[in-house]
């Protein structure tokens, strides 16, 4: 008599189960998969594309306001009384624009030796061959520029500056304009990008001109050359991600006309927020679906392997002798009816051969 071995093994159960729980996750994984990559692809999409128009809207915005701001230097530095660079013809034009600009505070001209010709005001003449924007102008750049503390305001001010030529195209001064950045800057205050977005301008030197979070920028420029966005060159390209204060932040980068930069940054979590929702509700459905098919395969594998736990007993019964207990499932018309009609056959031919050794005397 063979002697049955102990111990765990994987029955005809099990193996069904199994084969069943496979066969079916493995499509409905892939389907997940596929539909979540996709759906992560499209939110994130979307979200970098946020953050890019809000840049070029704001971008667009300020590149306006400066080139309102260029065109007017521009067109007054080529006429006659301020070619002159004669004070008393230059007064009357200077005390114009500053008239026709409301965010100019001074407009002023500065001759080659970087003293002070005329001015818009009635303050004493100054000295301005130490400024930035007038040694730009003076080096042949076709714009001078310098970002400042306002004295009076104790807010950034920007100085813009260009060349007045005469008419053999020699350099004769430069044509400045002392301007408030109120407008500028409430633009890029005023910038919301979801619930925690916000925009910053820095100037060509990485001097935050005008923050979303206005209190960050103080009496003195602040200086954002370390902001990750800004040590990026990739944040031009497409946004990039970085940790701040323990978050990730979603940053972007656009310059100027004047070779400012944008930054327009948010919160990770935020900007990606139906994204997470996504995936919080992919993850419910996969252990809904989970626990779906697991109970589905148990109810078929139980189907399945019952009539055979069945028809096992019944043989053993028949092995010693036992013929009193009904055969289960002839009348099924599959594998499994075929195998039971196989045992009532061999379960009446045992029966038979028994009887017939009985009546031998």
């Amino acid at each position: 008599m063979t002697e049955e071995k102990t111990g765990f093994s994987l029955k005809i159960f099990h193996k069904i189960l199994l084969t069943m729980i496979v066969v079916a996750l493995i499509p409905l994984s892939g389907l997940l998969y596929i539909g979540g990559y996709q759906l992560e692809q499209d939110w994130r999409q979307n979200a970098n594309l946020s953050l890019t128009l809000t840049a070029d809207g704001l971008g667009g915005k300020v590149n306006g306001w400066v080139d309102t701001n260029l065109r007017a230097l521009r067109e007054n530095a080529v006429l006659p009384d301020l070619v002159s660079m004669d004070a008393t013809r230059q007064k009357p034009i200077l005390k114009a624009l500053q008239d026709a600009y409301e965010w100019a505070y001074l407009v002023f001209t500065v001759g080659r030796d970087g003293q002070n010709i005329g001015r818009s005001d009635d303050n004493p003449l100054q000295y301005y061959g130490d400024r930035d924007y007038f040694k730009q102008v003076s080096a042949g750049q076709p714009i001078g520029q310098q970002v400042v503390i306002g004295k009076t305001s104790q807010k950034p001010a920007l100085i813009l500056a260009g060349p007045i030529r005469n008419a053999a195209g020699s350099t004769v001064g430069a044509l400045a304009m002392a301007m408030q950045l109120a407008d500028v800057s409430q633009v890029v205050a005023s910038a919301k990008i979801g619930a925690t977005g916000f925009a910053i301008l820095v100037d060509q030197n990485n001097k935050a001109i005008a923050h979303g979070r206005p209190e960050q920028v103080a009496e003195a420029l602040q200086d954002l050359s370390a902001h990750p966005a800004l040590q990026s060159p990739e944040s031009a390209q497409a946004p990039i991600i970085y940790r701040e204060g323990g978050k990730r932040i979603v940053a972007y980068t656009q310059k100027t006309s004047l070779g400012w930069t944008l930054i327009v940054q948010q919160d990770y979590d935020d900007a990606f927020a139906p994204l997470l929702e996504a995936r919080q509700r992919a993850l419910f459905l996969i252990a809904g679906a989970l626990v779906l098919v697991v109970a589905v395969a148990y109810l078929l594998s139980r189907q399945l392997a019952s009539p055979i736990w069945e028809l096992t007993a019944v043989a053993e019964n028949i092995s010693r002798g036992h013929f009193d207990r009904k055969i289960v499932g002839t009348e099924r018309r599959d594998e499994i009816g075929a195998l039971a009609r196989a045992i009532e056959r061999m379960a009446a031919s045992i029966k038979l051969a028994f009887e017939r050794l009985r009546k031998k005397p």
